[in-house]
């Protein structure tokens, strides 16, 4: 029995190949696009997830509270770990960590070869780092490895770089024990241990694990003091997680014994489980990871789920519309004694066999989306791997497809009455089917409509970050590390000495921190402490504000730079903040956490943070001790203006890795989460779109067909082709129209909430749901207009013949 239906099925697939073709390829799509946004899911959810212990570690956040606003910090002071680890007993483990940061790397191999890199993820982690979070060790003793503060455990990337060793050679991994690298060309570190390369999904990156006893001794300042916070981490292990409230609790009375009074009633810390991080967008990640909001995985499941929808949509309306094909098929198989039953049997096995099909060709174009996707976002990995979980989504999403797709069409073929059937008198106003057909099309076009308006203000939004004025000059600037701060003269007079070199300017950062950023806090001498507000700090030499055009309103620029700072120049919300005109804010001293100095200018408000943000407060002070970054104004930036700059940069240190950043590059780099979302939409709205075409392209054909007697018997009538045209596209015409009704509000919803996670956001405006609603009409009609064409230019006689 079960032969002769698969063989029924094959040779309906052998007479309806158009029909079939169309639905293989609708639903391979949809159900690889499916599968790729579940494992796209499933692996932004999964970061941290692998450690043992994940379900019982917290990192310690910090809220910290001025007059005008709180800050939510993901980081806290240094010294926190070490006193939670002595003062408490009610923890499993306490662990800190110190970066991730670069820093520059010498390795002698022998033979007069030295090997010189830059390591971007370099962690400085306490020994009770490897006892809470699980690495995989290849060399080494994971209980020692950390204990000498002068050692260092690669991960195998590493490895590579600096001694050559391959991943499949991992038995050269214990060779390299014992080995020295040389940090910042001249600290040595020992090689105690290699693990395994850090997996994508974790929120704290490393490519080197340092003791953190070698930072604590060469930061003393940063790591003894409880009241700045310098980017180090805190996680605990909890033996009993039904604590964490009390525990939080208690920390805010213990800390007391730390924190002046001041710095006390300021700061409050609170637990975030580990497994939420990467999720949470209101504490933010480490510097070198990155944050996907659950608002944006929902979404990402919704279009998902809409466009598996889609494509079952399209089978269920494909199969219905050719059920009257098959009428007499039916009739005869029922005067011939087969049951209801048997026949549905006999029409989820035929479509069945489609769908069994398309899940074959979905897990192939699934594995060459996620490799697209893997190279396009170098920092992750998404793999089906065909373990139990990828096999189970598999099986789950083609259970549902045939649930969908495949019981509802033959549970309707099969209940055509025998006698209609056989008399041909099944005619669609008979049938229910096809005012259900109606209201899926229109629940297609709803759902293309609403893709295609986010689409539109999605990148709208995008193009409103890229084009926005900052407040000061982006263009042709190159950043980079200052060589040798005891030489900044003569670098910056050898640089302006290349002709491609417009400008020189030395900097702690870029106004925006783009490459990094400072803090601090501001009070007036004679207010109290507790009385300060946040603000960003920047320290700059006399060329910066002319550098990047800083528009200066009242005052003056510094005229030199100095060992001790005596100057600052502030932006308006600081004199705003203080109740000052910039005329009036000259002449003023401030106190900021480094020291006081007096007001001698005011720029304009320039945009210091993402325009995901408002600009905040912001102190520009003349100290030498922090210009750590040359900002370089070149006529071009090309291939070959960036090795002279690297010649020249090689001529004040030899010794260390030149590396640069083009500054608009990393003012987009701020939006990569937005732009990933931009083209995700833009790829499953397009993709949604075709699915939806190849619907409507079978569905306008098989009613062409259908309707060719009809439109013969217009045409002998006298109805010219436009006639014929509008007559077959205005039913479709209607049901975008009501679907763009239905989008829209729908749309608006959706785009306004993503919208008011910026401070600087686009309005949603009438002309991008009128673009969504004339392209997705424009692409229907199209499509029917094809075989509408067809029929309309045949000869009014070929389809009459047989009356």
């Amino acid at each position: 029995m079960l032969f002769n239906y698969l063989k029924t099925a094959w040779r309906i697939f052998l007479r309806n190949k158009a029909h079939a073709l169309i639905n293989i390829a609708g639903l391979s799509i949809g159900i690889a696009c499916t599968i790729v946004i579940s494992i796209f899911i499933r692996y932004e959810s999964s970061f941290d997830s692998f450690h043992r212990q994940s379900g019982n570690t917290f990192r310690v956040v910090q809220d910290t509270k001025y007059p005008d606003q709180t800050l939510h910090w993901e980081s806290t002071c240094y010294p926190l770990a070490e006193a939670l680890r002595n003062d408490f007993g009610d923890f499993a483990h306490v662990t800190q960590a110190a970066g991730p940061t670069d820093r520059f790397f010498a390795v002698d191999r022998g033979d007069g070869e030295v090997v010189r890199f830059e390591e971007r993820y370099v962690l400085f982690v306490d020994t009770a780092y490897a006892h809470v979070f699980d690495l995989e060790w290849l060399a080494g003793n994971p209980n020692e490895a950390l204990k000498l503060k002068n050692s260092v455990v690669l991960t195998q990337v590493t490895a590579e770089k600096a001694f050559g060793i391959k991943e499949d050679h991992k038995e050269g991994y214990a060779s390299m024990l014992g080995k020295t690298i040389l940090l910042n060309g001249k600290d040595p570190l020992i090689v105690t241990g290699v693990v395994k390369n850090a997996p994508g999904n974790t929120v704290l990156r490393y490519n080197m694990l340092v003791p953190y006893e070698f930072f604590k001794e060469n930061n003393p300042y940063q790591a003894n003091n409880w009241e700045g916070n310098y980017g180090g981490s805190t996680f605990v292990v909890l033996k009993d997680n039904d604590e964490k409230v009390d525990l939080e609790q208690k920390i805010a009375t213990w800390k007391k014994k730390y924190q002046r009074p001041e710095v006390d009633s300021r700061i409050a810390y609170f637990f975030q489980p580990l497994k939420e991080i990467h999720n949470e967008t209101m504490y933010g990640n480490a510097s070198g990871s990155y944050t996907m909001s659950f608002k944006v995985l929902r979404a990402a499941g919704a279009v998902g789920i809409f466009i598996l929808i889609i494509a079952a949509v399209n089978f269920i309306n494909l199969s219905t519309a050719r059920a009257i094909t098959r009428s007499k098929e039916v009739g005869i198989r029922k005067v011939m004694g087969s049951s209801r039953m048997r026949l549905i049997i006999q029409f989820v096995y035929e479509h069945s066999l489609l769908i069994v099909v398309t899940l074959l060709i979905s897990v192939g174009l699934s594995q060459f989306a996620l490799r697209q996707f893997n190279e396009y976002l170098s920092s992750i990995n998404m793999q089906l791997t065909f373990g139990w979980s990828d096999v189970g989504l598999v099986v789950i999403i083609g259970v549902s497809v045939i649930l969908l797709a495949a019981i509802y069409p033959a549970i309707v073929l099969s209940s055509f009455k025998p006698i209609e059937a056989v008399k041909n008198k099944i005619t669609q106003t008979r049938q229910n089917i096809f005012s259900l057909r109606r209201g899926l099309i229109v629940f297609q076009f709803a759902v293309v409509q609403l893709l295609i308006i986010a689409t539109i203000v999605v990148a709208r939004q995008i193009h409103h970050f890229n084009s926005t004025d900052l407040g000061f000059e982006t263009t042709s600037i190159i950043s980079m590390p200052v060589p040798d701060d005891q030489k900044l003269d003569a670098f910056r007079n050898r640089l302006r000495a290349n002709g491609n070199v417009r400008d020189v300017t030395f900097g702690s950062n870029a106004p925006v921190g783009v490459d990094g950023s400072y803090g601090t806090s501001y009070r007036l001498p004679q207010q109290p402490e507790a009385e300060s507000q946040e603000s960003l700090m920047v320290v700059t030499d006399i060329d910066y504000i002319p550098f990047f055009d800083l528009e200066l309103i009242a005052g003056r620029n510094f005229t030199v730079v100095k060992d001790h700072f005596d100057e600052f120049i502030i932006n308006e919300k600081v004199a705003r903040s203080k109740g000052w005109t910039p005329e009036q804010a000259l002449g003023n001293r401030l106190v900021i956490n480094e020291g006081e100095a007096t007001v001698v200018g005011v720029v304009k408000d320039f945009q210091n943070q993402s325009l995901r943000s408002q600009s905040t407060p912001d102190i520009l002070m003349n100290w030498n001790a922090i210009l750590s970054r040359a900002y370089v104004r070149v006529n071009n930036i090309t291939p070959a203006t960036i090795a002279e700059l690297e010649g020249t940069w090689k001529e004040f240190a030899p010794e260390k890795v030149f590396s640069h950043v083009v500054l608009t590059d990393a003012l987009e780099y701020q939006y990569g989460i937005e732009t990933m979302v931009f083209h995700g939409f833009t790829i499953f709205a397009s993709l949604s779109i075709f699915i939806g075409c190849l619907g409507l392209f079978g569905l306008s054909s098989f009613m062409a067909v259908r309707r060719a007697k009809e439109i013969g018997i217009r045409k002998v009538l006298g109805a010219s082709l436009s006639n014929i045209l509008i007559q077959f596209s205005r039913e479709f015409v209607w049901m975008v129209v009501i679907g763009f009704a239905v989008a829209s509000p729908l749309a608006w919803l959706m785009m306004d909430q993503w919208l008011q996670e910026f401070a600087h956001r686009i309005d949603i405006e009438w002309w991008m749901f009128a673009g969504g609603g004339v392209l997705a009409l424009t692409i229907a009609v199209l499509t029917v207009s094809f075989h509408s064409l067809q029929v309309g230019t045949a000869n009014p006689v070929d389809s009459l013949r047989n009356e």
